[in-house]
This record gives structure tokens, sequence and C-alpha cells, in this order.
């Protein structure tokens, strides 16, 4: 039997917030975290499992609800906001977490450990209260979108 739509992201938010879990006890284990590269590589590996499973949410409820072909992961949270599945003012925090997945994919290696300790330990809230919403307004829907 195929999983719902409901089932899928739930599994996925799910795995968004173990991700978060694990990067922010990461950070939390170690005082230097600027120059200890063992914790730094787990949670920012942490980091951007949490920031993909956000994205293929995002992607999934495009496809499934037909809100068009998004050309990337930004907008693809843009057509969420658009189509009231979030407010324009957290696709813009999602955007800037895209923008930070790709300098972990691209240019790992001149990231500042000040901002990646800042992201961990704020902006992850941004990819909780995403999975959150989403989860919630699925929940809500009767029928599955299409």
């Amino acid at each position: 039997m195929t999983p719902t739509l409901r089932e899928v992201l739930a599994q996925k938010a799910q795995r968004l917030q173990r991700a978060v879990q694990r990067a922010r006890a990461e950070r939390a284990a170690t005082d230097d975290f600027a120059h200890d590269f063992t914790h730094q590589d787990a949670a920012l590996l942490n980091v951007q499992r949490a920031c993909e499973q956000a994205i293929d949410m995002a992607n999934l409820i495009v496809a499934e609800a037909r809100l068009g072909a998004p050309e990337g992961a930004r907008a693809a949270f843009q057509a969420l906001a658009r189509h009231g599945w979030i407010d324009a003012a957290l696709a813009a925090e999602l955007g800037r977490m895209v923008a930070f997945r790709n300098v972990l994919v691209h240019e790992y290696q001149d990231l500042d450990p000040e901002i990646a300790r800042a992201v961990i330990d704020r902006e992850l809230d941004t990819l909780l209260r995403f999975a959150g919403l989403v989860l919630q307004r699925a929940l809500d829907t009767p029928t599955e979108p299409s």
C-alpha cells in the first residue's frame, strides 16, 4: 500500500526533528565548537539533513497539490506561501536556510564557525516550525490535496 501524503510528511518531519536534535547535541558536546572539527562536522551534517528534509517536504506538497513546477527549493517554499501552506515571512526564512545549506554543500571549507553556531542555536527552529505547520495543515485537510 502506498503511504499517504500525511504519512510521508510525518516521516519526514520526524527525520527533520531528529536531525535538529543531533545537530544541537553535537554543538553542545564541545566548548570549542570553532576548533572541534569532529563535532562541527557531525553537527553540520545534521543541519544539512534537516534542511534537505524540509526541502523534500516542500517539493512533495508542491507536487501533490499541483502548485506548479518550482525552479529550486526557495521557489518551492514561495509556492507554499502563495497557496497558504505557510506565510511569506516563513518562506523567506526558509530561503535563507536553503542558502546556508548550499554553503554547507558547496563551500564547506569557507564556512565561518560562528555563523554555523548561530544557525544551530537559533535558526533551526525555522525548520521545526515549518515541519509542524505543514504537518498540521496536512492533518487538518479532510482529503489529500490534488
